[in-house]
């Protein structure tokens, strides 16, 4: 399920983007990833989406390697400036395959899906705490 988030600023590298998003009429914000296909640029400021832009998708969560079982309060950091590098204690959902699952992530209504790297266990714990990237589906094109 999608989400519409502004564009709070954003950055370019090839077809890479970082953005500063804001989870619409909320004041939770993310740094998160994601590629513009049709726009390449050298190391800058992108031109098809700006700083003010609205811009759908959904949240996931990508390239957890590490994970483990956690008795903390939900929350995530993202400690890095400018970088979707995320830190997170959630809540499993529900697992899709042997490499993915849905969780609940603090303050965000729409279940995110995890992405790991290695095949993950047919146990897991109901709340987990893991590292990966957070990244953007776009659906608005």
């Amino acid at each position: 399920m999608s989400a519409v988030f502004l564009i709070l600023n954003i950055w370019a590298d090839g077809y890479e983007r970082v953005a500063h998003i804001r989870y619409m009429n909320s004041t939770i914000d993310f740094f998160a990833g994601f590629l513009e296909y049709d726009e390449y640029i050298e190391t800058g400021k992108s031109t098809k989406r700006k700083k003010g832009d609205k811009i759908e998708g959904s949240l996931k969560i990508e390239l957890v390697r590490d994970f483990g079982s956690s008795d903390e309060q939900l929350s995530y950091y993202q400690n890095i400036p400018h970088s979707p590098h995320i830190e997170a204690v959630v809540d499993v959902k529900n697992v899709i395959d042997r490499f993915s699952l849905n969780v609940f992530l603090r303050d965000y209504d729409t279940p995110v899906t995890v992405e790991f790297e290695k095949q993950i266990p047919e146990q897991l714990p109901l709340r987990m705490k893991l590292c990966g990237e957070l990244r953007l589906d776009i659906v608005d094109g």
